[in-house]
């Protein structure tokens, strides 16, 4: 029977949904304390975390960076109202975290519980040469870190890559050097005109970071005069990018970055 870990407030909700879940799973409540999670994960050994925010004050991001740096292997799923669920997903995104809008029924949570331990069951069973070519693509997938101001733009780049990458977002620059720092990316594709901390202030505050400040960076820009590109190339990225972009350009200099053939 699959295991799978409760995490929130211990409030009637929460525990509705624990019982609610061991009608098919084996159930483990916990707050959301860090230093609890850690233990009852040692313990209990979940093959997959919920995260209630209900009744949470304000969830201790700790957990999730604990679940993505340390626990990669655990899907978690995250149930919220709509603005939480925006909020964690700029920091958290990528195959390992799934969301949960509230309003939702326990029949829905159940569905999707199902549906994420199926699809981990379903990479199991491969057998032969073809588990281990999968291993291996997932193991050693490149992970991009796409930086833009614009929604629009960060859904349709993402969507380009996400079959062939792991891929990260952020909105601003700020962000996009904490979710750096947290977990770095193999390559950042960085927007040049942002408000507030533009493409050029983020790049200088990551080549002065001794961890960051070897990743490479391609800008994303939209004016493509000559004085433009000139601009935007004296600071020495790794490549440009016009926007709209050319999604064969983008995974040709991609490619060609990370030395993949």
């Amino acid at each position: 029977m699959k295991r799978v870990l409760l995490i929130g407030e211990l409030n009637q909700t929460i525990s509705t949904i624990n019982r609610y879940l061991e009608t098919k799973f084996q159930a483990q409540m916990c707050m959301d304390n860090l230093e609890l999670v850690k233990g009852m994960v040692k313990v209990f050994e979940p093959d997959m975390a919920i995260v209630c925010l209900v009744g949470v004050g304000e969830l201790d991001k700790r957990i999730l960076d604990y679940f993505e740096t340390r626990r990669r292997t655990i899907p978690v799923i995250l149930i919220g109202t709509p603005e939480e669920c925006k909020f964690f997903q700029e920091y958290y995104e990528g195959e390992q975290f799934d969301y949960l809008t509230r309003p939702t029924t326990l029949t829905e949570l159940m569905d999707k519980c199902s549906s994420v331990l199926q699809s981990e069951e379903d990479d199991v069973v491969i057998e032969g040469d073809e588990a281990t070519e999968t291993e291996k693509e997932v193991a050693f997938k490149k992970r991009i870190l796409l930086v833009d101001d614009s929604g629009i733009l960060l859904r349709s780049v993402k969507a380009m890559l996400v079959d062939k990458y792991e891929v990260a977002v952020a909105t601003d620059g700020q962000k996009a050097i904490e979710r750096a720092r947290r977990r770095k990316p193999d390559l950042i594709l960085l927007d040049y005109e942002m408000p507030v901390m533009d493409g050029k202030e983020t790049l200088e505050v990551l080549r002065q970071d001794d961890e960051l400040k070897d990743i490479p960076v391609v800008f994303l820009t939209s004016i493509a005069n000559r004085d433009s590109i000139n601009s935007v190339l004296k600071y020495k990225p790794e490549g440009y990018l016009l926007k709209p972009i050319d999604q064969n350009r983008m995974f040709e200099t991609i490619e060609a970055i990370l030395g993949i053939s």
